[in-house]
């Protein structure tokens, strides 16, 4: 018997062997594997995982449904319709949509009522079938049988259903509440359900038709392509973010995601040229799982790009999970030295930004935790000491004074005098502006007027009118009306009223003062926005931006939506035109030139909070425009590394002025650190200004566009970098400005992998 046990063991760990079960597949790994610091970053979140409370944990969904279940079966007469609906609802939650309709079809049959009856009695179990449906077509279509055209408005034909009878039979149900109890909610989830068997608009019946691609207005913009599921980058998950960065120093951008649940693996591919790398686990992150949020910076001054993830978020007193600061190793490999660089905390949170606050040449970390009425999680500001560790430091810095529900943080420099300053989202509270007073930080909150919407979400500093100042934006997130996310948005679309707030807009005065703007600039709506960033989507020159909605509900089935500068005037909604509008819930978002062409494309993470609310994360291909641009990657030396915080000032033939400050974007997905700046119908750049962090300017003319250069702080000369365009797109058929090939540049690479002066 011992015999045969053995042998079987040996049989099973040689199958896991060869199919690469077992992690020391390799010396890379190997390596990994013994980082003590990393394993005990691993095995602590297994314990958090393992020793967690369902009840506590909404998005537990499966063990939520389990505990129901025992509940049914132990509850009495009086307490088992309860405990059934809520076993249902979990199961529908869950994304167990079959079993979960099964159990209520089987109950109606058992008790011999009709859906017209249960509608009367039981409101709650009709709208829970309803959306088990309405899921379960989905799964089966979208989830399982996935291509480039699901879940994207307008469907076309190769989006639509080809099992058709989940839609079906949600129409037949939806169609039943909707005559009695009549709802912007329900008719649009009608609507919705017909489109995806492709009989809209023709077949719904005109007491629910609501006409929606009446607002593909503009026909100038080209559609974007999704090819994340092409790309084999399309990672399946919950809610979570994206980092958009060159991580291996290769020359081309890489992509780093996250899933909010505890068990859901972060991914790390790797750009090849000809497509994307899973390089999870040769990275050594098997393990490192969870993250709402992540954003990139050298914090170490190494040359190398390094990630921090964001835990906890939503969860309250069960939310108090470490984030993780995984260093870049410079071979390929990461480490996490949350501990041993001092930035280890237990508070639930999503939201960091990093900036050089002291301009000591190094970056510093500030961290904006979620504080309720019962629990007090202070922000944290993490003081970079330039030898790869850190200091908390906000009570010194005058930034304790923070107590409410932080969900978006942005640095910037809103005065021009080259000291960041910062700016705090709060949901269901005042927001803050911190102006910085050469290393301290003084509120201004009151005079600056930023202090709206009172419920609130993203954020993010830029110059969106191309004024030399920086504005805010903030996006609304009315929590006080997530089940009626899709009847404002319905509303909206109508011309209708709606009492949620909306998001935000303020211009810089150039007093640091702001004017409220939202109404003129025609973003006056409510955005439920939850990722989202911003980026020059045609390269004219002026920065546009990309809103990833959603609730939790699952009645919230809203698109996410693009938004097009008009020449820093106004903004114009292009979702439906450019094919953004894809109706899974949206979350980080991250602009970044992936194919090398001049132009951004744009990744962004999909699926709920929500055990079962997963989908693939999607990529928007950029079909480029007849504009030009210019790409620059600033290297600093005594300023920070990823040159953070540095102002560019870019003057052209025609007399336009375009100005950008080097950050990763907005407060929920980080963008590349690479200035990929749009250049409209320019024939030549005449002067290129840079003001860095350590006070130096520097000033080149001799600068062409469509090119991409590398800019050192201590360097008069930049370099122009090989810049061809990748071979993953070349099937798409797609008009691109087509890089001159170029010969590799020795001296410059020499130079890229030089130590700067101030690393330690």
């Amino acid at each position: 018997m011992f015999l045969k046990s053995y042998l079987t063991n040996f049989f099973l760990f040689s199958l896991a062997f060869l199919f690469g079960c077992v992690n020391n597949e390799n010396s890379a790994s190997k390596a990994n594997n013994n980082d003590i610091e990393t394993q005990e970053m691993v095995e602590l979140l297994k314990k958090i995982n393992s020793e967690g409370n369902p009840q506590m944990y909404f998005h537990w969904n499966k063990k939520l449904a389990e505990y129901h279940k025992k509940k049914l079966r132990e509850s009495t007469k009086k307490e088992k319709i309860k405990n059934w609906l809520s076993y249902c609802y979990q199961l529908l939650l869950a994304g167990e949509n079959q079993l979960c309709i099964d159990e209520i079809e089987k109950k109606i049959k058992k008790d011999k009522l009709s859906y017209d009856t249960l509608l009367l009695v039981a409101l709650p179990v009709m709208e829970i079938l309803g959306l088990a449906y309405l899921r379960l077509g989905e799964q089966v279509n979208c989830t399982n049988n996935h291509n480039e055209f699901s879940c994207i408005l307008p469907l076309v034909e190769k989006g639509q259903h080809e099992s058709k009878v989940g839609s079906k039979k949600a129409i037949e149900i939806f169609s039943k509440i909707y005559q009695r109890y009549p709802s912007e909610k329900y008719k649009w989830l009608l609507n919705l359900a017909h489109m995806t068997l492709g009989d809209y608009p023709e077949n719904v019946p005109k007491d629910y038709l609501i006409d929606y691609y009446k607002n593909i207005k503009d026909k100038s913009i080209t559609p974007f392509r999704e090819i994340a599921s092409k790309l084999g980058i399309g990672v399946n998950g919950l809610s979570g973010s994206v980092s958009l960065e060159d991580f291996n120093n290769d020359g081309r951008i890489d992509i780093f995601t996250t899933s909010y649940g505890m068990e859901d693996q972060c991914k790390l591919f790797f750009n090849t040229g000809y497509g994307f790398e899973d390089v999870t686990r040769k990275a050594g992150l098997n393990g490192i799982v969870s993250g709402l949020n992540c954003l990139h910076a050298d914090y170490n001054n190494d040359g190398y790009v390094d990630i921090l993830i964001l835990r906890g978020a939503w969860l309250g007193t069960s939310g108090n999970h470490p984030n993780s600061l995984l260093r870049n190793n410079g071979d390929g490999t990461f480490s996490d030295v949350s501990k041993s660089s001092g930035i280890l905390s237990f508070y639930p949170t999503q939201t960091a930004s990093w900036a050089d606050v002291n301009n000591d040449g190094y970056l510093d970390l500030f961290i904006g935790n979620e504080s309720k009425p019962n629990q007090y999680n202070p922000c944290e500001l993490f003081i970079n000491q330039g030898n790869g560790k850190f200091l908390e430091q906000s009570k010194k810095y005058n930034l304790d004074q923070i107590n409410g529900f932080v969900k978006g943080v942005a640095f910037g420099d809103i005065n021009n005098d080259q000291w960041p300053d910062l700016f705090v989202s709060v949901l269901g509270g005042k927001n803050f502006l911190f102006k910085n007073e050469f290393g301290t930080f003084n509120d201004i909150s009151k005079n600056a007027g930023i202090e709206a919407p009172y419920y609130s979400f993203p954020c993010w500093i830029w110059d969106v009118n191309n004024d030399g100042y920086n504005d805010i934006f903030v996006a609304s997130y009315d929590s006080r009306n997530l089940i009626n996310l899709a009847t404002d948005f319905l509303r909206e679309m109508e011309g209708k009223n709606v009492d949620s707030e909306k998001s935000k807009l303020f211009i810089n005065n150039g007093d640091e003062t702001f004017t409220e703007s939202s109404v003129d600039f025609n973003i006056h709506i409510s955005m439920y926005a939850m990722g989202s960033n911003f980026g020059d989507i045609d390269n004219d020159g002026w920065l546009d931006f990309y809103i990833g909605n959603g609730s939790p509900e699952l009645t919230s089935t809203i698109p996410n939506r693009m938004f097009r500068n008009l020449n820093g005037n106004k903004f114009e909604e292009v979702t439906l035109a450019g094919r953004f509008g894809h109706i899974q819930k949206g979350h980080g978002v991250g602009f970044a030139d992936l194919d090398n062409d001049g132009d951004q494309d744009i990744y962004a993470v999909m699926g709920g909070a929500y055990e079962g609310d997963t989908y693939p994360n999607v990529c928007f291909e950029n079909p480029s425009s007849k504009n030009n641009w210019v790409v620059l990657k600033l290297i600093g030396e005594s300023s920070n590394r990823s040159a953070i915080g540095s102002f560019l000032k870019i003057e052209l033939d025609n007399g336009r002025k375009i100005y950008r400050t080097i950050n990763t974007g907005g407060s929920f997905g980080s963008s590349s650190l690479q200035s990929e700046i749009g250049l409209g119908n320019c024939k030549s750049i005449k002067k290129i200004s840079i003001n860095w962090p350590s006070g130096k300017i520097q000033v080149f003319t001799d600068l062409e566009p469509n090119k991409k250069y590398e800019i050192f702080e201590s360097k008069n000369n930049p370099y122009q970098s090989q810049f061809n365009k990748l071979l993953f797109a070349k099937n798409f058929n797609h008009s691109h400005h087509q890089p001159q090939k170029q010969k590799p540049n020795r001296q410059m690479d020499n130079e890229r992998m030089k130590t700067p002066q101030k690393i330690n």
